[in-house]
């Protein structure tokens, strides 16, 4: 009996550590951001984050590679006390613009209210009514890639 725990338990730690991303409700909505494979002859393209917000069996589905190497997503309060999904998707180079690329979904109506740019900060503050939080976490697309087997450097 202790055998089959045991094995039930490892094959539990084999599956979780082969997954990479965030998963969390928000609101009635389901939301995950994955790091996923894709097939590419360039190193940079072979990860992908995907970020899907889904509720009552539909999805938003928004997927970003290349210029993102960092990426997380937490369910916000607006000033309203709506629901909303923020994340943050941005590279990181020294060029890189780590306040700003903000994005949020409605999680109620699964609409895309503001994708990641360079210059964003001061609408995300202005759509939510209030400053932005302090992400709890971002992955680094690469490192989660590595760990996934990702060939890449």
């Amino acid at each position: 009996m202790i055998r089959k725990i045991f094995f039930a338990l490892a094959i539990f730690g084999i599956q979780a550590s082969a997954y990479a991303g965030q998963k969390f409700s928000c609101g009635d909505a389901e939301v995950r951001v994955d790091i996923v494979s894709r097939n590419s002859a360039s190193w940079e393209l072979r990860a992908e984050a995907v970020i899907s917000v889904t509720a009552n069996e539909v999805s938003t589905v928004l997927r970003y590679w290349g210029n993102t190497d960092f990426i997380g997503a937490a369910c916000v309060m607006d000033s309203t006390l709506a629901p909303k999904v923020v994340y943050q998707a941005f590279c990181g180079g020294s060029g890189c613009r780590d306040l700003d690329n903000w994005g949020i979904i409605d999680p109620k109506s699964l609409r895309v209210l503001l994708v990641p740019s360079d210059t964003n900060r001061t609408e995300a503050m202005r759509l939510l009514g209030k400053p932005l939080p302090e992400l709890p976490e971002k992955l680094n697309l690469y490192v989660e890639a590595k760990r996934l087997g990702i060939d890449v450097p």
